[in-house]
């Protein structure tokens, strides 16, 4: 590296270097000139009143400062030119492994063959999917096995409130995962979520991490009693579609999404109605709502009372409170019981339980 030369630094924030900006700031053209002239002379006199070993000497120092800037800067340019080729071996060559690492803004990345995948204006003939040049020519609908039904429009207000010709529409798309989460049936759980601990026991999670089984909880449709409704139990609330059951389940799912304003609050009443109109699950739940409205169900069976030509023994009463079902059909796969206790618990019943022995049937 080449030795700096003296000078002054008019950079420096002193006193003496303000006023020396300050004074030079204020010079006209021809007092610039003059000092020039001025310093001029003075270096020409000094170089003649120079001893000739000295200024053989300072011409000295200066061929070989000069010497070493030019070995400094080829040296520079050699390294560069033999990394920038190096990268550009890779660059070139069919590994990109780890090619970041060695990034060059002199070399055009963008322009290699493998990174240039053209327009997607290639048209598949069978279902006019268009796609890019080198993808499979079976990969959309593998050459026309695969037909898909057309894309139904969806019904209004939702058809509006997507492509902006809703007044509300603005509200709706900036909002729109809020509004998703409105009307969610289920809710997300896996076997076990990782929180992070600090050091002064606090939880925080910067990454949201699980381990195991992802699922979704639907639950019952009924909320247990003095709980509030949640989820897919929030369309069930009133009973009715009538004023006030809407009014109940446009607050509570605004109030858990924190949608307070007016607009939100129209948005969510029109989705509902849409989806208590269309949605076909949500159909099939209320057709049978009537025989969930009371849990005091029992079976009751008398002994003393047997039917006309029955077997005497057929009917007798259980001795113990086990629960059994039988499953008609030769079913060789894996089975999974689970039964909804009462505490709307969910317990699970492996297919190699005891119980499932055919001995255990009576």
């Amino acid at each position: 590296m080449p030795r700096k030369r003296k000078g002054a630094d008019l950079s420096r924030s002193t006193s003496k270097a303000r006023k020396l900006r300050n004074s030079r700031s204020e010079r006209t053209e021809e007092q610039i000139q003059q000092q020039n002239t001025d310093a001029r002379v003075r270096m020409t006199r000094l170089h003649q009143e120079e001893p000739e070993d000295t200024r053989d000497e300072r011409n000295e120092v200066r061929r070989l400062e000069q010497r070493q800037s030019r070995r400094f800067t080829v040296n520079r340019r050699r390294t560069n030119d033999q990394q920038r080729q190096q990268v550009h071996r890779a660059f070139i060559s069919d590994s990109f492994l780890r090619l970041a690492f060695q990034y060059e803004p002199d070399i055009e990345y963008y322009a290699h063959s493998k990174v240039v995948i053209g327009a997607m204006d290639k048209e598949c003939p069978h279902c006019h999917a268009l796609k890019f040049k080198n993808e499979p020519a079976g990969m959309c609908c593998a050459s026309g096995k695969v037909q898909l039904p057309e894309i139904e429009t969806p019904p209004e207000p939702l058809n509006g409130l997507l492509i902006g010709t809703d007044p509300d529409s603005n509200v709706f798309l900036k909002s729109i995962l809020r509004f998703n989460s409105c009307f969610q049936m289920t809710s997300f759980g896996a076997t076990e979520i990782v929180r992070n601990t600090n050091a002064n026991g606090q939880q925080f999670n910067s990454t949201f991490k699980i381990r195991g089984q992802v699922y979704h909880k639907m639950g019952s449709l009924l909320p247990m009693p003095n709980e509030p409704h949640k989820f897919l139990q929030i369309y069930f609330m009133g009973g009715e579609d009538s004023g006030s059951a809407l009014a109940n389940r446009v607050n509570a799912r605004c109030n858990y999404n924190n949608l307070d304003s007016l607009y939100a609050r129209r948005i969510v009443s029109e989705l509902d109605a849409l989806l208590n109109e269309h949605n076909e699950l949500l159909k099939i739940f209320k057709s049978h709502m009537h025989q969930l409205q009371s849990d005091n169900h029992a079976i009751v069976i008398n002994p003393d009372k047997t039917p006309a030509g029955e077997h005497i023994r057929r009917f007798n009463a259980p001795v113990v409170d086990d629960v059994a079902g039988i499953m008609v059909g030769d079913c060789t796969a894996a089975r999974e019981i689970v039964i909804r206790r009462r505490n709307n618990n969910l317990q699970f019943i492996a297919d190699t339980h005891r119980s499932y022995d055919a001995s255990n049937i009576r």
